[in-house]
């Protein structure tokens, strides 16, 4: 009976999928892309493609913790035929031409045809993941047919938006942008919340409007995402703005006179602060340590930042890097900044530990360092590297 039934399954069976009681439930990977085609044609499905790499991070998080959860698995195996396929082996290079796979990962959506009809890219959390693959399900929402749509003259505002966040999730960038611009010319009134929202998503270039409308009204920005978060956001699409056009690369970094330039003239109350960061990143590029460490402290000298996270980066990398001790006390105030905006983060404590620890002194570290241990303790941490460090304090 049981030989009968081995034989069965392997004659009946040629396009065995591999079930998942929970997750997606990936078909065999000897399975050739023409016949994953023709399974979908025969159940009405469209395909999903995990294009990966076997050295990709951010692809095997995404198959260890969301590809194996329930409320995936309902999503993709009622709606697609799915397919994992290493993009450097086998047929992968050859699909990832046709479809144009540039990062990993990036899932694709296929009709039986071998059509491409919706995209998503990267390590992403379940709600996302769910949400990419009902709108790739959906014809109205599929973003090749918005493209269609949107290159056959359809602009409502509503159909804009809505593409908007298509272009954004398949990774179609200078379309977004373009599609945002057009969405936000549309509307009367820019301050409304879902508008507010729209533009700290998509405002990226300085001259739109959108950009413009954020750098004239800070505060409701700053009411609505708080305000480290707003300022945060701000001076990150400042940077690449500014920085962008003038990067020369890797080695040359930005050219910091047109940059110069550029900045004074299009975003005058923030130049010094952002030219001052885009020095700092010139550096970093460069792994220039003494440049970063020489920029770092005249860029908080002159821009006090009241994140405590950035406060917290730049002191270890002082801790890292110098033996100077002026250096380093700089360091221990930026750190007891940290401490003082966020009394309960472990890793600030750990952080103001180890640099009393190296300026010498013993009692202020041992007192950071239990304290460290303390909230790590309770929050679950690996405090393994803060208990070295106790040990070492102790034997002072």
């Amino acid at each position: 009976m049981k030989s009968t039934l081995i034989l069965l399954l392997s004659l009946t069976n040629i396009t065995f999928t591999l079930l998942s009681a929970q997750g997606i439930g990936f078909q065999s990977n000897t399975l050739r892309f023409q016949a994953v085609l023709d399974k979908a044609k025969a159940e009405n499905k469209l395909v999903f493609i995990d294009a990966y790499t076997s050295w990709c991070g951010p692809c095997k998080r995404m198959a260890k913790d969301i590809f194996p959860q329930k409320a995936v698995g309902d999503v993709y195996n009622t709606a697609f035929v799915n397919v994992k396929m290493d993009m450097e082996n086998g047929e992968g290079p050859a699909l990832g031409m046709r479809y144009g796979v540039k990062a990993y990962p990036t899932y694709l959506f296929i009709n039986a045809a071998g059509e491409l009809v919706h995209r998503g890219l990267g390590s992403m959390p379940l709600e996302k993941f769910i949400a990419v693959g009902k709108a790739a399900a959906n014809p109205e929402t599929q973003f090749f047919a918005l493209k269609k749509k949107y290159d056959g003259g359809e602009k409502s505002a509503e159909f804009l938006k809505n593409f908007t966040f298509a272009c954004s999730d398949a990774q179609e960038d200078a379309l977004a942008d373009e599609v945002a611009n057009v969405y936000l010319k549309s509307q009367k009134d820019l301050s409304t919340d879902d508008n507010v929202a729209f533009i700290f998503r998509f405002a990226k270039k300085i001259e739109s409007d959108a950009f413009q409308y954020w750098l004239n009204n800070r505060p409701v920005f700053e009411q609505k995402f708080g305000v480290l978060q707003a300022q945060s956001d701000l001076d990150d699409r400042l940077i690449t703005a500014v920085g962008k056009p003038f990067f020369r690369g890797p080695q040359k970094g930005v050219d910091m006179e047109k940059a110069r330039e550029f900045a004074l003239k299009n975003v005058p109350n923030d130049a010094e602060r952002i030219l001052s960061l885009l020095a700092l990143q010139n550096c970093e590029m460069k792994g220039d340590i003494a440049g970063i460490l020489t920029q770092a402290s005249k860029h908080l000298d002159a821009f006090p930042t009241v994140n405590p996270n950035q406060l917290n980066d730049y002191a270890w990398f002082f801790y890292e890097n110098t033996t100077s001790k002026e250096s380093l006390e700089k360091a221990l105030n930026w750190s007891l900044k940290a401490v003082e905006l966020s009394e309960k983060s472990y890793p600030f404590h750990d952080t103001a530990a180890a640099i009393y620890f190296k300026l010498g002194n013993k009692i202020k570290a041992k007192e950071f360092v239990e304290k460290a241990l303390k909230l790590g303790k309770e929050r679950n941490e690996d405090t393994a590297e803060t208990e070295k460090l106790l040990t070492k304090i102790e034997a002072m």
